[in-house]
């Protein structure tokens, strides 16, 4: 694959995953949800820079693509979990 393709190619999985992860974010009503769809699709992206060049800078960008994605993974979880509330206690019974 020659470096333009794989460029264009790398840009059309960015779009895509610009497009889906609106998508998701809207249909789910959960950005949070949008935003991990998101991610996926950079790494994605640089994974398949990454496979073609395998240069320095290739790599330190799918390393960075990785661990963005994993800290952001884990804030979105505790703040999910943060903000959950609990379900109500159901009355008691009356004797």
């Amino acid at each position: 694959m020659t470096d333009a393709v794989r460029d264009v190619v790398a840009l059309g999985v960015v779009a895509a995953g610009l497009l889906s992860g609106a998508a998701v974010a809207l249909v789910t009503r959960a950005p949070l949800a949008g935003l991990q769809w998101l991610l996926d699709f950079l790494l994605a992206a640089g994974l398949l820079r990454l496979g073609a060049t395998g240069t320095p800078t290739a790599l330190a960008t799918a390393a960075a693509i990785v661990a963005v994605r994993q800290v952001a993974g884990l804030g979105l979880r505790r703040a999910r979990a943060a903000l959950a509330v609990p379900a109500p206690e159901p009355p008691a019974p009356s004797p």
